[in-house]
């Protein structure tokens, strides 16, 4: 994996589990993560039949397919099913001990533009950000710390003209070279081989990225997924 983008970020970082902060142990020596969307039967047939959107849920594991977090929303009806896109919401990461390790939160916007998502661990302590930026066609978003300093970028394809591959966006240096490789990305897999069954993302980035990162991507992932995966939703672009 090609690493000099992430150099020029300086978000390269010792894997020491001593100086990982609290909560976030698990992902330490972690290179990837593989996010499940729970729906049940009767939750689908309400939001194809009804337009009545659930909660979102979901099952992260790791690559030895161990059930590693769970990720539950809090919101109101009304939100989820009116505002679409645009809609606020709070999401509680859960580790297998049902203690909060990490929380997602996206403030309510009114039009296309100041997309976010806050990223804390513990929660109510900022560890990272994932913004939108502008684009006419394509998704992009800047990745930033705790104190909103750009890290990296995610580059993502044109949604809308995607079809029977995996849909990809890119970790890349906050210059977006051409002659960069990506060092990581988040990626919605079409075929459901091994080990991708019943996958809907997958996030792959360096194992020694700062364990911050890390966490903030997982919340770059679940921002993709509302902006541009959810039923009856057309992509959100800027």
């Amino acid at each position: 994996m090609e690493l000099s983008a992430l150099e020029d970020t300086a978000m390269m970082s010792s894997p020491d589990p001593y100086h990982c902060p609290s909560l976030l142990e698990t992902l330490t020596w972690i290179d990837q993560l593989f996010v499940h969307k729970e729906q049940s039967c009767a939750e689908v047939c309400a939001e194809v039949c009804c337009g009545i959107k659930s909660n979102n849920r979901y099952t992260v594991k790791n690559d030895n397919g161990h059930k590693i977090f769970t990720i539950i929303e809090d919101n109101d009806c009304c939100n989820r099913t009116c505002c679409a896109g645009a809609r606020s919401f709070i999401m509680s990461v859960f580790n297998n001990s049902d203690q909060e390790i990490i929380r997602l939160v996206r403030p309510f916007v009114c039009n296309c533009w100041g997309i976010e998502v806050e990223v804390q661990s513990p929660p109510g302590v900022t560890i990272g950000y994932v913004r939108q930026n502008f684009h006419i066609c394509l998704p992009k978003f800047t990745v930033e710390n705790e104190r909103g300093e750009p890290a990296f970028k995610i580059a993502g394809p044109c949604v809308a003209c995607v079809c029977c591959t995996d849909e990809t966006f890119e970790l890349v240096s906050l210059n977006e070279a051409v002659t960069d490789r990506p060092f990581g990305k988040i990626f919605k897999p079409f075929s459901s081989s091994a080990p991708n069954i019943g996958v809907d993302f997958v996030v792959k980035f360096p194992s020694n990225l700062e364990v911050k990162m890390k966490a903030t991507l997982l919340g770059a992932c679940i921002l993709i997924d509302c902006l541009y995966y959810e039923r009856q939703q057309r992509p959100l672009l800027l």
